[in-house]
């Protein structure tokens, strides 16, 4: 069950949202089951929550990030927006490259997002895209395909 899932990875990331009073709202169908794999998705949502939290909230505090599930027969879409700083267009375009980071001073080492879209388009066979506006927040949306196997929820 897709919404349960969700909402045990959120409740496990409570302490990265916590110190900076930052809240997670999931929109998800109750009836949405799906046959993948569970540490994938998990490691997905939580790098694009670290993302979220140490970029998109760096220095503000209050953040909103609102996770929506859609689902048909194809493909389960997620959807996951912030509403922090964005991202800038020269940064937004290379945000997938490994190594690429804004913060190699302060820890990062640039393979997050990487490491998300591999996990994605080569584990899931799936796609993942990222809009973002400057002050406004950022949204990135996956897709991950249906197989045989899956469950229809």
């Amino acid at each position: 069950n897709l919404k349960e899932y969700l909402n045990e990875v959120i409740t496990s990331l409570h302490p990265k949202l916590k110190a900076g009073n930052h809240e997670v709202a999931i929109d998800c169908p109750d009836a949405v089951a799906i046959n993948t794999y569970p540490g994938v998705i998990s490691q997905v949502i939580t790098n694009l929550v670290t993302n979220a939290v140490y970029h998109g909230f760096d220095g503000v505090d209050n953040g909103r990030i609102e996770i929506n599930v859609t689902n048909d027969d194809a493909a389960v879409g997620i959807g996951f927006s912030d509403n922090g700083k964005g991202i800038a267009e020269n940064v937004r375009t290379r945000i997938f490259e490994p190594f690429f980071t804004t913060r190699r001073g302060d820890g990062g080492s640039g393979l997050g997002l990487h490491i998300t879209y591999n996990l994605i388009t080569q584990k899931l066979g799936g796609r993942i895209n990222c809009t973002s506006t400057e002050g406004e927040g950022t949204s990135f949306h996956f897709s991950i395909p249906r197989k045989e196997d899956m469950c229809h929820g």
